[in-house]
């Protein structure tokens, strides 16, 4: 493909062809599964807890570390895919992958992982944005970009299945250590490095070049300016997001406190998993028929309900909402990015969409440490409620300005018709 980033179209030798969009999906597929596959994932938090000796409290500040990070790098890393091509950043970011469970893997004391942490911002940073823009353009190549929710919803379930796997082999080798996963997993996403060096860069068929780092941040202060619904949803993606992060970190030490044993929290977690793995395809699913605004309205209101549920329900029982918390949100991170996505301009695509996890960053690590120091003294459950209390009142709020944005745009409309009436009746 000449550098110029000419729109092809056609099946001439040399270029982007259906063939070589069918094939960048599939080798997408198989990076996004092994990265995806948390064989610690069941017991992560029991490993910082027991084998390392960290407080609630130190977890947290190591994530407010973490979400610092990506803050910082989601521009750079961004302009780094739109500049040097998607391909280079995945494979970026399953090296920087590999070496930061290494790290946390053998850590031994609080800097060994803050190490890691900063490992894995570079590798989610590097990721984010540059993926969803890979797969779009690819279809965009084939002349399908209308398949994009459809097409990201699910391989988001196709993900979430593997980690349904990864989970109750997780939680099988944590009887050799709650090292034993992370070792695993060092192992599994060796397969991510085969499968970006066999994606193919798709041509940005809307613009004649790659933008310069200059216009591509022209690009991204012109959508976060300009453009309420953006920044709506970035505010409603960072809200959900944080509930969501909050309760997948505190509902190990919940259930093993109810009485679930450690060796049945990986099966605890696949189940959960596998039950959450239909959200990505039924809620984009829904969002083709009702629109993404009253599905993304449904997934919040009853993430709130379920946040609520986990305070009040007794044993066992919280796994019901549970389950419900992981498919709302899981489902209706697809149907976010798609709106975003149609509101992004051809130019810097993937430093645009990767302002989503920036945003989400900076609301979830202060509210992250502000829990932690708070489930050092309290029980756990009172986060949960304070979760499922704050979460509609700021989607409310930004439901209330989207409709307000709305009935301007209908008076924008209305107002040269009703001129041109007045007009003729004098």
């Amino acid at each position: 493909m000449p550098r110029t980033g000419q729109v092809r179209r056609t099946q001439e030798p040399g270029m982007f062809t259906s063939r070589d969009c069918r094939r960048n999906l599939r080798w997408y597929l198989a990076f996004r599964i092994p990265f995806d596959f948390a064989l610690w994932g069941p017991t992560w938090v029991l490993y910082m807890i027991h084998e390392l000796g960290l407080s609630f409290t130190q977890i947290m500040l190591l994530d407010l570390f973490y979400q610092a990070l990506i803050i910082l790098l989601e521009i750079p890393t961004g302009m780094l895919a739109d500049a040097l091509g998607r391909r280079w950043s995945l494979r970026g970011a399953g090296v920087a992958m590999i070496l930061s469970l290494a790290v946390w893997g053998f850590a031994r004391n609080y800097w060994w992982v803050l190490g890691a942490w900063a490992l894995w911002a570079a590798a989610l940073a590097l990721m984010n944005g540059a993926d969803a823009a890979l797969i779009y353009e690819s279809l965009l190549a084939d002349r399908r970009e209308g398949e994009f929710g459809r097409v990201l919803g699910r391989f988001t379930t196709y993900s979430m299945l593997g980690i349904v796997v990864a989970s109750l082999a997780g939680g099988w080798l944590a009887k050799w250590g709650y090292r034993a996963p992370i070792y695993a997993h060092i192992a599994v996403l060796s397969l991510t490095l085969i499968a970006s060096l066999r994606l193919r860069e798709p041509p940005r068929a809307e613009q004649v070049r790659p933008g310069t780092p200059r216009e591509i941040f022209r690009s991204l202060v012109a959508i976060v300016g300009q453009s309420a619904p953006f920044r709506i949803l970035l505010a409603y993606a960072a809200a959900v997001q944080a509930v969501e992060t909050l309760v997948i970190i505190y509902q190990q030490p919940l259930l093993v406190g109810v009485g679930l044993s450690v060796e049945r929290l990986g099966l605890f977690y696949a189940v959960v998993t596998l039950l959450a793995a239909l959200g990505p395809v039924a809620m984009t699913w829904a969002s083709g028929r009702w629109g993404m605004i009253p599905v993304l309205g449904i997934a919040a209101s009853g993430i709130a309900l379920s946040s609520m549920a986990l305070y009040l329900l007794p044993g066992l029982t919280l796994i019901a909402p549970l389950v419900v918390v992981r498919f709302l949100a899981d489902g209706a991170r697809p149907v976010m990015i798609e709106a975003m996505n149609r509101l992004v301009g051809p130019r810097g695509r993937a430093t645009v969409l990767s302002v989503r996890s920036m945003c989400v960053a900076a609301v979830v690590g202060p509210m992250e440490v502000l829990s932690g120091w708070w489930a050092d003294r309290v029980p756990i459950r009172r986060i949960f409620i304070a979760c499922g209390l704050a979460l509609p009142l700021v989607v409310g709020c930004l439901g209330w300005l989207w409709r307000r944005r709305s009935e301007r745009e209908e008076s924008a409309e209305l107002a040269p018709q009703q001129v041109a009436l007045s007009s003729k009746r004098g």
